[in-house]
């Protein structure tokens, strides 16, 4: 799954050339959008954008279409401008307000200061605007509209009919230095190069923490110490170390990739390395959540059929989300393909974080039902409760966190102002970074974690070592009960070889265990 990923994700990287950096090489082809936003850039004082069109063609040279370069305060303004035009019916071309830059309007016989100074249409169109003062720096908006001849009214869009236009646009946005980087994202190299550190210390402390668990282990073997005190490492713990190892390598790729942005306006490949790590992390965090929420490897060394084809599913739409990643990141807005590919992007993410939610949610149900059967204020009992608690609070943090990266997130960068927009990406990360750490913390490698199964000294106990742990206390009569409902929740292992994956996994012997 991992190789066929990979695979795609180079076919679509060989692809994509439309969008590097700041330099956009835009190609619209018979487009019948009235208007859309092409791209936004923040300018400092001296910023500066250079625009060439060509290949401009329109089925109708009654229609006046044009560019218009707009300041705004923030992108959620930006697009209510764009939407109360469209509602209106007005034309951005006849506006004339100190919020428009610069206007680029393609149409025959119009007057020289809002024309290029060429009325012919298959020639090159160029023009370039300065920022010229402080005062004038911000978020700018590159538009394209297309609105009614005079006739239909000199602010209005009249009765217009869609036309197709298809034109050529070359545009590329600058502020002194050169830095080809938006003065928006301008500390992103530094924001992503911090918590690569961040993520860099708690990947040496966690794998330090799982070989300090591994010798533990062996010194108590050595020692022929109880087994009830070691401190196991299960597979998934390593599952987890690769996720951060994953998460370190997308931090310094999306560093180095912003930097070189920055300083030549392309990405000298760190794209394609970027989006390798990226995808890997991506796949490998649902993953290891669907684990931890099904308890896989630490309290049984099996998948259900439920949870497998669960798994199966978020891996398939983890590689449709990548490849929308690429196409909806490598494009710029105003490609037509632009909204589909962040459609795409959403539902897909939403669809996986509602997947996620499923075992965990089958994970408590079982446990509760578990501590139910076994009401005896047992020491197993209690540690059924102690589980059930556990998995409450992972829920309770995956949905925060999904809750606050895909919607908080989202609201603070449409409000914040255009100097602060950077500031979305340090929420995103370091609620990631909590998440994270949280997570490691809770089902980290330790003695008498609550989260694993414990041995007992009666060998007729075998069932402990399943989830959940029901106690057959309270007669024969009870003890089949007991069975009968793990067996209907899948909890018993479906064949021997489970056994022997359990005496490797938590070291606890073969018992003669009736089936």
């Amino acid at each position: 799954m991992f190789s066929s990923s990979l695979k795609i994700m180079v076919m679509v990287g060989s692809m994509i050339s439309g969008t590097i950096g700041s330099v956009h090489n835009l190609r619209i082809d018979k487009d019948s959008r009235l208007l859309y936003r092409i791209e936004s850039f923040c300018f400092v004082n001296g910023g500066l954008v250079e625009m060439e069109i060509s290949e401009y063609h329109s089925n109708n040279e009654e229609v006046r279409s044009g560019f218009i370069l707009r300041k705004a305060l923030s992108e959620s303004s930006a697009q209510q401008e764009l939407e109360e035009s469209l509602e209106q019916n007005s034309c951005l071309l006849d506006y004339d307000d100190k919020k428009t830059k610069e206007i680029i309007e393609m149409r025959k016989g119009s007057n020289e200061e809002r024309n290029a100074g060429d009325s012919g249409m298959n020639k090159k169109i160029k023009k370039k605007y300065q920022v010229e003062s402080k005062h004038d720096a911000g978020l700018y908006s590159l538009i394209f509209a297309q609105c009614p001849s005079s006739t239909g009214g000199s602010s209005g869009r009249g009765d217009i009919t869609a036309t197709a236009i298809s034109y050529k646009l070359m545009a590329k946005f600058q502020n002194p230095g050169p830095r080809y980087l938006s003065a928006c994202d301008s500390k992103l190299p530094q924001v992503f190069a911090f918590f690569f550190v961040c993520y860099l210390l708690l990947c040496f402390g966690w794998f330090y923490l799982l070989f300090s668990a591994i010798c533990s282990h062996l010194t108590n073997a050595q020692t022929k110490m109880s087994r009830n005190n070691n401190i196991r490492v299960h597979t998934i713990h390593w599952f987890m170390g690769i996720l951060l190892i994953f998460k370190i390598m997308a931090m310094l790729s999306q560093s180095m990739r912003y930097f070189y942005i920055d300083k030549t306006g392309q990405g000298e490949g760190w794209e394609f390395v970027y989006y390798v790590f990226a995808s890997l992390k991506g796949i490998s965090l649902f993953i290891v959540i669907l684990l931890i929420g099904t308890g896989w490897s630490l309290v049984k060394p099996y998948l259900n059929s439920k949870e497998k084809q669960i798994i199966a599913i978020v891996l398939c739409l983890q590689i449709i989300d990548n490849i929308a990643l690429i196409f909806f990141d490598q494009t710029a807005p105003g490609s037509q393909s632009w909204l589909t590919w962040r459609d795409i992007l959403h539902i897909v993410d939403i669809l996986c974080c509602a997947a996620v939610l499923f075992p965990i949610i089958w994970s408590i149900r079982h446990l509760r039902q578990a501590s139910q059967l076994s009401d005896d204020g047992t020491t197993k009992n209690l540690h059924n409760i102690q589980k059930l608690t556990l998995f409450r609070q992972f829920y309770i943090l995956v949905v925060s966190y999904i809750y606050f990266t895909r919607i908080i997130v989202f609201l603070l960068a449409a409000t914040l102002p255009f100097d602060k927009l950077w500031l979305r990406y340090i929420f995103s990360e370091f609620a990631t970074f909590t998440f994270y750490l949280i997570t490691g913390i809770k089902f980290r490698p330790r003695e008498h974690n609550p989260y694993l199964p414990l041995k007992r000294s009666n060998p007729d106990d075998d069932d402990s070592l399943n989830t959940p742990n029901l106690d057959k206390g309270g007669g024969d009569d009870q003890g089949k009960d007991n069975q009968q409902f793990e067996k209907q929740h899948n909890f018993l292992p479906p064949s021997s070889s489970s056994d022997n994956f359990l005496d490797a996994e938590y070291g606890v012997g073969s018992t003669s265990s009736s089936s």
